[in-house]
């Protein structure tokens, strides 16, 4: 008797086993829905809607369905993706650094480790800008002047509780220095507040403040990225002087909780080949957005460390109001 039971039960996993790899073989076979907890227009929106133009070329010609849900840093996007998204694959989240951000921010219904992850996309970097004509040459003459006079350089950012205002936080933690830090309503104003004397520095992100560089007003003194900037190619890294210190700002895809791995890994596998099409490798050079590859179980990590990370500098510098 225990012997038939346990052939039945060998034979069900193996019917089983089949009909995923028959799920998997014919995955997608309906439209794939991709919530984007942003407004439109903006950058995660710009970026997805390029992967939707690429997506059915490499998935049996089913289309990728943007949703935008911009409200409240994204929070309502994702708590609906949480309620509402089925762990079958045809839901997947934008999910990048300023989510992670919000759930030691704020008291949220989510946590920043409960989805599963399928891919990292892409990622910028950080930088810090100066006027043109300031005594700033470099990241070493900063932190030096830094710790000489505590307190007494205004450095601005996006906004509190931003990407570039923990970028901030960080390279003044890392650095042992105290700065000031002025907060603004943008990554623009923050540009002009350097242009026009009201900080002496600002960190800035991604294609912030480039132009201003390009044409000679102001001077970047450093990039906290893995390598130089393409358009700024005398511009050293943070490593190179002598900060090991890289502030990313990564995108990626999640799926819900549950979602077997079958069909994370065709996900995967999928957006892979999407990211390394020629044609969202020419859009992203021209929205000036580095493509930055990792794998579900290095995402998965990635992720992990951020929630870490920025947990324990908004502890520390008490900001928000989850830990007060």
């Amino acid at each position: 008797m225990k012997r038939k039971l346990v052939v039945l039960l060998l034979a069900l996993a193996l019917i089983g086993s089949i009909g995923a790899q028959a799920n998997v073989k014919n995955f997608p076979n309906r439209p794939v829905e991709a919530v984007v907890a942003w407004a439109a227009g903006g950058g995660a929106d710009l970026i997805f809607r390029t992967l939707a133009t690429i997506f059915p070329k490499y998935a049996n010609g089913q289309p990728l369905v943007v949703k935008n849900v911009g409200a409240a840093a994204g929070v309502p996007g994702i708590v609906e993706f949480k309620n509402n998204g089925r762990p079958d694959g045809y839901t997947i989240l934008h999910w990048n650094t300023a989510h992670v951000i919000k759930t030691h921010m704020n008291a949220v219904p989510f946590t920043a480790t409960e989805f599963t992850p399928v891919m990292k996309l892409v990622e910028d970097y950080s930088h810090v800008l100066v006027k043109a004509d300031s005594p700033f040459k470099d990241l070493r003459d900063f932190v030096a002047y830094a710790k000489a006079n505590p307190g007494k350089i205004n450095l601005g950012n996006a906004g509190i509780g931003g990407g570039a205002h923990f970028s901030a936080l960080f390279f003044e933690d890392f650095s042992g220095i105290d700065v000031t830090h002025v907060s603004f309503t943008g990554g623009g104003p923050a540009v002009i507040g350097v242009l026009n004397g009201q900080v002496d520095a600002s960190m800035s992100i991604a294609s912030e403040g480039i132009t201003n560089v390009l044409d000679g007003s102001l001077r970047m003194i450093g990039v906290f990225g893995p390598a130089r900037p393409s358009q700024l190619p005398n511009v050293q890294t943070a490593t190179e002087q002598g900060f090991e210190l890289v502030l990313g700002h990564w995108r990626g895809i999640m799926t819900p909780k549950g979602t077997p791995p079958e069909i994370v890994q065709a996900l995967h596998d999928i957006f892979k080949k999407c990211i390394e099409d020629p044609d969202f490798q020419k859009r992203m050079k021209e929205m000036n957005t580095n493509i930055s590859y990792l794998n579900s179980k290095d995402f998965e990590a990635l992720n992990r460390k951020a929630d870490l990370d920025y947990m324990r500098i908004i502890k520390e510098k008490k900001l928000g109001d989850k830990y007060k």
